[in-house]
């Protein structure tokens, strides 16, 4: 008997460790996924659709038609790691297919640094002295510091590379293309996402769980006036315990 029960523990642990794939495509499969307290795939799918729609109907894109957007910095502001691409991305998807906006991805907007190696050149004198005597002499050095700069890069850097090799004989001159054709943005999405942690117990006897509040924040700039033509801000509250922290 003493046997069976390290058995009926292993099996036990292999029965809670199985994984589900969950059927995207199926409402009923997407609706029946664990909870979790992390923000995850329905929540990022429920957010970017009211964020499209409320952007559409806001009557942002009447004075411009079809605008050229800019995705600016949307800055993660949450106790988790995650690329803010999750959100941004099925946003500008859905607006692209909607018909009422391009996105730029030639605009060199994304931060990025670099190391650039400075040429100098220094000048002094050495001055040696002993009891009895005392010597001067010129000192000259040349050489290069490495210098770290700030530089802005592309969505994708393909457009700009593309460009570079004009002159290059290797290419027939007349495929590339011509100066002046890059569109620039006439407008820029930028945003924050925050979380809050509240700590909730009912009862005298209760575990302590928590409340996380997400907040997502978005802003559409009018590149030409520096106006917002229009924000919003979606809250994602959920309750429990394992909740994200520092």
């Amino acid at each position: 008997m003493k046997k069976m029960i390290p058995c009926a523990i292993a099996i036990a642990l292999c029965g809670c460790g199985q994984t589900r794939v969950v059927d995207l495509q199926n409402q009923k499969d997407v609706s029946s996924m664990q909870d979790v307290m992390e923000l995850e795939y329905r929540d990022w799918t429920n957010t970017a659709e009211s964020m499209t729609k409320s952007m559409i109907e806001s009557g942002a894109f009447a004075d411009i038609k079809k605008p050229v957007i800019a995705i600016a910095n949307i800055k993660n502001d949450t106790m988790q790691r995650f690329d803010t691409d999750i959100l941004t991305k099925k946003i500008r998807t859905t607006l692209l297919k909607s018909g009422k906006a391009q996105i730029s991805t030639a605009f060199q907007n994304t931060p990025s640094t670099g190391t650039v190696y400075l040429p100098v050149t220094a000048e002094g004198k050495t001055v040696s002295v002993t009891p009895l005597t005392a010597s001067a002499s010129d000192v000259k050095a040349k050489g290069y510091v490495p210098v770290e700069i700030e530089t802005y890069e592309a969505e994708d850097n393909t457009t700009h590379n593309m460009r570079n090799q004009r002159g290059n004989d290797e290419y027939n001159q007349a495929t590339f293309a011509q100066k002046g054709t890059l569109v620039a943005p006439n407008m820029s999405l930028s945003g924050k996402m925050l979380q809050r942690n509240l700590k909730l117990q009912s009862g005298w006897f209760s575990n302590v769980d928590t409340r996380v509040e997400y907040y997502l924040q978005l802003t559409l700039t009018d590149l030409k006036t520096g106006l917002s033509v229009w924000e919003d801000e979606q809250p994602i509250v959920k309750e429990g315990d394992h909740a994200p922290t520092w």
